[in-house]
């Protein structure tokens, strides 16, 4: 044995005084001193040797105390985390298998033993009872971890058998594991998606639950690993941010307003003359005014995407001819600058149903930061064209690029592109976070394609809806917002066509109608335009009763601006509640067209 190596105690419970000897034979022959033996002859006497614990034990299950199966899990008792080593006769090898199933590390058939075998089984039993340990120490760590977490861990079979479930899972679920293992589980999981779903309370209020699944193995078996997370305290949080910010948004934009005039008019000299210095100092108040505006304009926009309430006015919009305007609009711009900016269209119209404001927004937003980021005689390309069954815009530029490792980061809010900004170029970092909101809410996609020193290509694809499609989606947003134990919501359409006044120009009159609304129906978080003269109206936070009052107002609104006198005529309003008329978009539209022909009929 070498300085330093610890010695190995080899405790021998055996009987017979011939197998007893035998082994301690095979010892001595190792000519080995790093290994210590001790003998017994009963379980009994085994015990005194307990305090220090050998380092393995050679098990004979046949003792005068102690026989067969029931002699392991005793020496086990007596040893807890030694290894133990069956030793077993020359016809009892499948009772050494079964043993190794039960606990053992191994097991040695008497009269096959040889020193070498021996050395080898005891040390590969230490080692392998030390990994073991290890193991399980891990595994008592991980299951205190879950049982801790206030997250619900849930392990389910295909058959929807639950097999575990966590304090957590015990608390968001409200029933103790002893039930929750009784019962199927019954709350959708998917592997591919985050889902989010309302419980009931035992107080009866609601709690808002995210559910995330991964397919395991949980002991042979393929499970699934269920994840529940009580968004309670994040909603809590969502609103206070979002109050805070709206708070302190309109606080500051009053103050600022007046603070903007103030430095106009005596910039546009108004209240006397100034000389150039002062100009030049009233311009640099000006332009940061205008940049705080348009950082709380971005701050109110990003907040109300965020909520899933940003409003939007929805109508068939020619894709080709945005594009073509908004490279009109920054021409003079670009020429100034001395960059070419060129547009390309696709052959043929390409429109869909969005909103059209919105959209061009997000255009300005990504050619204006083309302009910034361009160098002088420089080219930016603005195109348009049909792509996988919808509408993809590109905005491709010839500036520093973006680093790789920036790209993720990018459409983040308040992200800057560090370095490679040019110098006195200034934003906000919200433009690229408000248009990806915009995008998605419109069921499309916003991405970059860059390398640093090489340009960058903003894509935008939007899905060409049609005008049910377009109101499908509304009303499925409006659905989610309006969970379960909150208000429900009330579509309101409005059939304009043919009510217009002799001598009023039919496409006057609509856009009288649509101004009437956007001024005053504010609780509107959807206006729809149809090419027939219809719009549909989603107004949030709405019983029948406000839908009814919204209705009559709304008539007698228009009969004011083109229509005439609503006495004799039929209405022009239908109106629909969620959830007392509708339970889900497709509901919505078979409602829809029968309310559509009661006006007709």
């Amino acid at each position: 044995m070498t300085d330093g190596q610890t010695r190995i105690t080899v405790l021998v419970v055996e009987d017979n005084p011939y197998d007893a000897r035998i082994i301690k034979e095979l010892f001595r022959d190792m000519n080995d001193d790093s290994f210590a033996l001790k003998f017994a002859e009963t379980m009994q006497a085994a015990g005194g040797f307990a305090s220090p614990a050998p380092s393995v034990v050679l098990l004979d299950l046949n003792l005068p105390d102690s026989n067969g199966a029931e002699t392991l899990p005793r020496a086990e008792g007596l040893f807890p985390d030694v290894p133990v080593i069956v030793l077993t006769g020359f016809y009892e090898e499948r009772l050494g298998l079964e043993m190794i199933k039960s606990g053992a590390q191994d097991y040695l058939v008497k009269g096959k033993i040889t020193g070498e075998w021996l050395r080898y089984a005891i040390q590969y039993a230490i080692e392998r009872g030390r990994n073991e340990r290890q193991l399980k120490r891990r595994e008592q760590h991980l299951r205190d971890i879950l049982e801790k977490s206030p997250d619900g861990y849930i392990i389910v079979r295909p058959d929807r058998k639950v097999l575990f479930a966590n304090r957590g899972a015990e608390t968001i679920l409200a029933s103790p594991a002893k039930e929750l293992l009784s019962r199927p589980f019954t709350l959708e999981s998917d592997t591919g998606k985050v889902l989010e779903t309302e419980l009931a309370c035992p107080g009866g209020e609601r709690m808002p639950v995210e559910i995330r699944a991964v397919e395991l193995n949980w002991e042979g078996e393929e499970c699934r690993l269920v994840i529940l997370r009580d968004l309670t305290p994040v909603r809590e949080l969502e609103r206070h941010r979002d109050e805070f910010i709206s708070s302190i948004s309109h606080e500051l934009r009053s103050p600022l307003t007046v603070v903007r005039e103030s430095l106009g008019l005596v910039f546009d000299e108004t209240l006397g003359e100034v000389n150039e210095r002062q100009k030049e100092v009233l311009k640099m108040g000006v332009d940061n005014v205008g940049r705080m505006n348009r950082l709380i304009d971005g701050l109110l926009d990003i907040t109300k995407i965020e909520a899933g309430v940003m409003p939007v006015d929805i109508s068939l919009t020619d894709l080709g001819a945005l594009v073509s305007e908004t490279a009109a609009e920054y021409a003079y711009v670009a020429a100034e600058r001395k960059i070419k900016l060129q547009k390309e269209l696709t052959e043929g119209p390409l429109a869909t149903y969005c909103d059209r404001e919105k959209i061009r927004e997000v255009l300005v937003n990504l050619v204006s930061n083309a302009l910034k980021f361009s160098p002088e005689g420089g080219t930016i390309k603005l195109s348009l064209k049909a792509w996988e069954g919808g509408a993809l815009f590109c905005v491709e530029d010839q500036g520093p690029g973006v680093d790789a490792e920036d790209i993720p980061r990018l459409f983040n809010k308040f992200a800057q592109l560090g370095h490679r900004r040019p110098q006195g170029i200034k934003g906000t970092g919200l433009g690229l976070a408000i248009s990806r909101g915009i995008v998605q809410l419109h069921g499309g996609k916003i991405w970059l394609e860059s390398r640093a020193d090489a340009g960058s290509r903003f894509y935008i694809q939007l899905p060409l809806k049609s005008f049910e499609a377009a109101l499908k989606e509304a009303v499925r947003r409006e659905i989610e917002l309006s969970s379960p134990g909150k208000r429900g919501f009330c579509v309101v359409t409005l059939n304009l066509a043919g009510r217009a006044e002799a001598g009023t120009p039919a496409e006057a009159l609509l856009e009288k109608a649509e101004q009437f609304i956007k001024r005053n129906m504010n609780n509107s978080h959807a206006v729809i335009r149809n090419t027939d003269g219809e719009f549909t109206l989603l107004l949030s936070d709405s019983g029948p009763n406000e839908g009814i009052k919204a209705s009559s107002f709304i008539e007698k609104g228009l009969a004011k601006i083109g229509m005439t006198n609503a006495s004799g005529r039929k209405e022009i309003t239908t109106m629909l509640s969620f959830p007392g008329d509708f339970c889900d978009e497709t509901t919505m539209l078979e409602a829809l067209a029968k309310a559509r022909e009661k006006v007709h009929a």
